[in-house]
């Protein structure tokens, strides 16, 4: 580890390690700090014993390899591996799976009406869709589609696109932005696939590009403090480990400072405080930057679900499934199988599955209420997927705050995110799905890495 860098940026999640790898292949140098022990943040792969490999969380990666986080890649010189896209989008209706093509054919008048939006939403300029980021996706739908089949349609992929559960909640401007893009790229309002190997397979070749750039990598290393002198921005101060007895109650860090006059923060926004001083009273950032700082900060959303490993499929097809609202815990639902995208991820002949309910974040904090909502969420599960508990091999419960970054609402997208760029502190820079850049989840978070990395290099002439 060396004392002196040009850059140093702070998480090695997607946004981190695409910022640091494109900084890095410019001939910066530049070190990349994470406190775990591996990259990926909120997008890590597990092996369990039995050939079992298990991502956090739910993740698909939108438009694949038209994706922003593929475009990243290959900008660094390397190319996404991706086994397969999702066929369509399975909703589950009336005790009953149906695909998007079924549910069209249900209402055949209407069908006409479904490609009339689609291409319109295709056809939007960049301002059409800024118009729209205060606006919320059910009064667009009720302004602009007759249809209440369509309305149901457009309203389940606005959940998926925003893992928000109340179409009052969504932000309109960012599902036309997703998806225009998906419409453009791939023909279709909502297209995912999956990477070979899983999340992995995706930070992966950031990683490896940020190594063979000359980038150093620190794992395991918390950062304690964004350091400023004088005014200016000095670098960070890091844990180092300490000899020390006592429980963490009583124990207090000791430091080492590494220096960089550009620090990259690519850590959520709710994380800032753990490294930034946001008071405002010593804060060098303005004011009103930490006014809409402590607005935002717990604008977010939450996800509980279940991964199950199945000796035998209970579902085999390479979908997304959905419904917009569950039986028993009336809850937005999402799932879908990996090893139907990728058999590797599992042993042969069995079956990885991963699903969610999409949740406010106060019902995680409530330990009851959460303990409620998976044992229903377990009812919705044998009632969509008739004898599952006879081929369960293992199954364990997750929760996840924070799973798209800042809750995709109106007023909390697009320009309305705070910038990559910090207010009145020269060299400090924000990077990651909290932060300026729009797509869904991940993307969002790739995209924010690139223009992050662009203007830190424009800060350097490159």
């Amino acid at each position: 580890m060396k004392e002196k860098y040009d850059v140093i940026v702070v998480g090695a999640g997607i946004a981190g390690l695409s910022t640091a790898a494109i900084i890095a292949r410019s001939g910066l140098s530049t070190a990349c700090v994470e406190k775990e022990p591996q990259a990926g943040g909120r997008m890590q792969s597990f092996d369990i014993e039995g050939g079992w490999r298990v991502d956090i969380g739910l993740h698909m990666a939108e438009l694949g390899d038209a994706s922003s986080s593929a475009e990243v890649a290959r900008s660094v010189g390397k190319e996404i591996e991706w086994s397969k896209f999702s066929e369509t989008v399975e909703i589950f209706r009336e005790g009953k799976w149906y695909t998007l093509q079924e549910l069209i054919t249900l209402a055949p008048e209407e069908i006409e009406e479904i490609k009339n939006v689609m291409k319109s939403v295709a056809a939007m300029t960049d301002e059409e869709i800024q118009s729209n980021d205060l606006k919320c996706w059910e009064d667009w739908l009720r302004e602009n589609v007759r249809s209440e089949v369509a309305r149901e349609l457009f309203s389940t992929n606005g959940m998926i696109m925003t893992t928000v559960p109340d179409t009052a909640e969504m932000s309109a401007g960012e599902i036309l932005y997703i998806a225009r893009d998906n419409l453009r790229k791939k023909r279709n309002f909502l297209t995912a696939a999956y990477p070979k190997g899983g999340m992995m397979g995706i930070i992966d070749p950031l990683k490896e590009a940020f190594l063979e750039a000359g980038g150093e990598l620190i794992l395991g290393t918390a950062v304690e403090s964004v350091l400023f002198e004088g005014g200016k921005l000095k670098g960070v101060a890091i844990e180092r480990k300490s000899l020390s007895p006592y429980p963490s109650w009583f124990y207090m860090p000791e430091k080492t400072v590494l220096e960089a006059p550009v620090v990259v923060i690519a850590i959520p926004l709710w994380n800032l405080e753990d490294v930034l001083d946001l008071n405002p009273l010593t804060s060098l950032l303005p004011e009103w930057w930490i006014k809409r700082y402590e607005d935002l900060k717990f604008e977010t959303t939450g996800l509980i679900g279940y991964t199950i490993a199945l000796k035998e499929p209970v579902y085999d097809k390479p979908n997304f499934l959905s419904s917009l609202c569950l039986d028993n815990t009336g809850l937005p639902f999402q799932a879908f199988v990996p090893s139907a995208f990728d058999p590797e991820v599992a042993p042969p002949g069995k079956s990885l599955m991963q699903t969610d309910c999409v949740v406010e974040v106060d019902q995680i904090f409530d330990k009851f209420e959460l303990e409620r909502l998976l044992n229903l969420m377990w009812k919705d599960m044998q009632e969509m997927f008739p004898g599952i508990d006879e081929k369960v091999e293992w199954k364990f419960p997750y929760k996840c705050i924070g799973c798209d970054g800042l809750a995709r609402k109106p007023g909390q997208v697009g320009a309305f995110k705070p910038d990559v760029v910090a207010p009145a502190v020269e060299g400090l820079f924000f990077a990651g799905d909290t932060y300026r850049g729009r797509g869904l989840a991940l993307n969002s978070a790739a995209l924010s890495g690139k223009i992050c990395a662009e203007e830190v290099l424009k800060r350097h002439g490159k």
